[in-house]
Formats: C-alpha cells, structure tokens, sequence
C-alpha cells in the first residue's frame, strides 16, 4: 500500500523549538509518523532512511556563521610603544608597504605561536643602534664568536639593501660579492628541517626563473631549486659582463627570518666561510641607509702615516693615512695652480670610480660629484669637466690630462701599502 500522507519538513515546528532544534527532535520519528500503519515493516524502515538522510542533509546545509574576530584594547607603556613602532619600521622596511601599529602588534603576537618572536624583538632591539650592533657582530665575528639568528637577519636586512640600492659606484657591488649572497643562500637551504617549497618558489621567482622552467608535472623540480642558484653564481664569477641579482639579497634575508633552521651552530659554520663578504656588503648598505661609517668612535690619535707621491703629467697625488684610521688624498694641479682634497673613503672611491667611466657624451652625476665629457673638438678646448656638490668649483681637463688623472689614481690606489688600508675601511664603509 503506498503512501497516506506527505510530511514538508520545512514547515516542522514545535513550541518552544527554533526549527533547526525541532528537525533534529521530531527528524527520526516523521517517518514512522507518516506511514500507513497497514505498511510493511521493510517499507516503513527504507522510507524512514530516506527520510533521515533528508533531514540530516537539511541540517547540514544551514548556513555556519563565520567566527567573529575580536578587538583586544590593552594600554602601553611609553616604551613599549616605542618598541612597536621600530619593530613597525622594521616590518614596513621588509614589505616595502606601510603597517600600522595595530597590525604590527597582531603580527608580533602571532608570530609567538611560531616560535619566531624572540628573533623579530631582538632584531628590533638591535636596530636601535645600527651602528653599534653591526660593530659588536664584527667584533664577535673576528672573535670567532657565533652570532644569533636575530644578528644574522639584522645583517640580512642591510645585504638587501647593498645588492638594490644605488651609492657613489654604480659598478658596486661587484658580480662576486652577488655570487657569495647566492651561496649562503644554498647553504641556509641546505640546513632547513622542511620541505620550503613555497620559499623555493620566492627563491626562483626574484632570480627571474619563470615557473615552467622549474616544475615537472605540476611539482617543483626539487633539483631546479639549488641548480638555479649554482648556475647563476658560476655565471657571476666567469662571465665577463654577467646580469646581476639585485633581488639575491632580499632571498637570503627570507631565507635567514623564515627557514625552519633548528641548530644555529650549523647556521654560523655554514655562514661564516662567507662572512668576508657579507660584512662589507652589510657595511654598504648601513653607510646608504645610515650616512656614517661602520665605526663606534673616532680614533684620538694624531699619529699619520705618508705615502710616496705619484706624478702623473701636470699632477702630483699625495696619499697619507690619518690617526683614525681614514685615508686622505691631496691632488696638485698645475694648471690651474691648485691643491684639491679628498678627504674620506666614499670620495676617494667615487672620483676614482668618475676617472675611469666617464666617456665622452656622457654626464656623471654620483652622491658627491657631477662630471661631463663634451664631444671632442678640433681646437683642444677643454673636453672633461668635473665638481664637487659641495662647493661647486668646477674644473676642466683636455682628454690628455684626463688620461693622466685616471692612471694617476689607477696607480695610488693600487700602491702595496695602501691595500690594507682600503682593505680596513671597506669593512667600515662597505663596498662603495
């Protein structure tokens, strides 16, 4: 006998019961309660099945509310608002973006549950006085002492800085200081305790590796990921022009802040063949961000070591080394009859730099001097033109005393006794 009555179960209510709570109390019985009582008992139990499934379905599809975030009000000490707001310094810094304060904090408080505060309040910390920071992991470093996980990204970050941004040199820095960035960034990922194939991923895409180079059937080639970087950094020691990484010091800044690294002795062993580098790239980018050297105090002493003059032409160059450490240049010109002095490292490595890349229809236009090469005239008139942005006294050279100059420095510079000491203030002043 077929069916005496239908039940809608939308229109199920009981008092008291939202609908919702009176599916689930009447859901199991209406079967029963819609059957014929002459059916059989297989008929009864099958459409009671069907009609649980249905009301059991009913009940599943209704809508779930989405979870409420919630607003935490807390009051701050000065201090610690200061805190929060060179830790948003440092974070905006890495984002290349703006955060506001209350997006650092809830940042902070999650990164808690990865184990990764303490390294963002250290590095926080230790951006109070650049300066003094990277001089203790100098300082630490020539100890052979390790340095931390947070000293490591706080190097990090000037790295990034030294491999994209511009300084006296455009030249600078020189295709093997990348090469060595691309290698500690193999040797961080080598010590990693997790697949990373997300930060594999970044990896490749800042070296301009487009994904269908890299992924195999739908997975990335695990083998891509290190060949990639090798690759590269063979090309930037060989090649005799190579295209450099600008973006290979933001990956290694990645690598050191994100990469699951548990033994931090490793990190320091792994790192430390190529702390040389990483120093004086890490110097680099504190003296463009920061404007001074590497240098905790300047020397007292009055002590100055001269250096044999170079004639050159109509030029005579004398070089001295001053008591803290700094070397100075004195060029004498006979025409016009004068002394020009350079009197800091950044100078001496920029007009040098100026001397032997300015070509003719070129103009130079650096952090401390604008120069100009005019097309060549029949008459000798005066070709090169150089000054200062600081006093504007503008000088003129025919191509021939042009010459002079640049073999001049060429040769002071390349003086055995002056190796270490541009040795030295590459590390206070950086790869300039």
């Amino acid at each position: 006998m077929g069916l005496t009555a239908g039940v809608d179960l939308k229109q199920v209510s009981v008092k008291g019961m939202t609908q919702p709570a009176a599916i689930r109390q009447l859901g199991p019985r209406l079967a029963v309660a819609s059957r014929s009582d002459t059916d059989s008992s297989l008929e009864a139990l099958q459409y009671r099945r069907r009609n649980e499934r249905r009301y059991l379905a009913m009940n599943s599809t209704r809508t779930k509310e989405k979870p409420q975030q919630q607003t935490l009000s807390i009051r701050i000490s000065e201090a610690l608002r200061n805190f929060l707001e060179r830790s948003q310094h440092v974070i905006s810094s890495n984002r290349g973006e703006s955060v506001s304060l209350s997006d650092v904090a809830r940042i902070l408080l999650e990164s808690a549950k990865d184990d990764r505060l303490d390294f963002r309040l250290e590095v926080a910390e230790l951006q109070q006085d650049p300066t003094d920071s990277l001089w203790a992991s100098r300082k630490k470093w020539e100890m052979k002492q390790a340095l931390s996980r947070a000293e490591w990204i706080f190097l990090a970050q000037y790295i990034q800085l030294a491999c994209e941004g511009i300084s006296e040199n455009p030249e600078m820095p020189r295709p093997h200081a990348f090469a060595v960035v691309l290698k500690a960034l193999l040797a961080v990922r080598r010590l990693r305790a997790d697949r990373g194939a997300g930060l594999d991923r970044y990896y490749l895409g800042n070296l301009g590796v487009e994904d269908r180079d890299v992924f195999n059937e739908r997975q990335l080639d695990p083998e891509a990921r290190s060949e990639t970087a090798q690759k590269r950094a063979h090309q930037l020691c060989e090649y005799p022009h190579p295209k450099k990484p600008v973006f290979a010091g933001r990956n290694l800044y990645v690598a050191l802040r994100d990469e699951i690294l548990p033994d931090l002795m490793a990190l320091n062993q792994a790192l430390e063949p190529h702390l040389p580098t990483l120093f004086r790239l890490a110097a680099r980018g504190h003296w463009m961000r920061e404007h001074r050297p590497v240098r905790v105090r300047p020397s007292d002493s009055m002590l100055v070591v001269p250096i044999p003059a170079r004639t050159a032409g109509s030029f005579r160059l004398t070089a001295f080394v001053a008591g803290d450490g700094e070397l100075r240049l004195a060029l004498e010109m006979e025409r016009p009859n004068a002394i020009y002095p350079l009197d800091t490292y950044p100078e001496i490595q920029e007009f040098a730099a100026m001397l032997q890349q300015l070509e003719r229809d070129r103009i130079w236009d650096g952090v401390h001097f604008h120069a100009s090469a005019d097309p060549e005239t029949p008459d000798g008139h005066a070709l090169f033109h150089f000054h200062r942005h600081g006093d504007g006294v503008m000088f003129g050279f025919s191509r021939e005393e042009w010459q002079d100059l640049r073999g001049l420095f060429s040769a002071t510079l390349a003086e055995p006794c002056l190796r270490a000491v541009l040795d030295a203030l590459s590390l206070v002043y950086g790869e300039l």
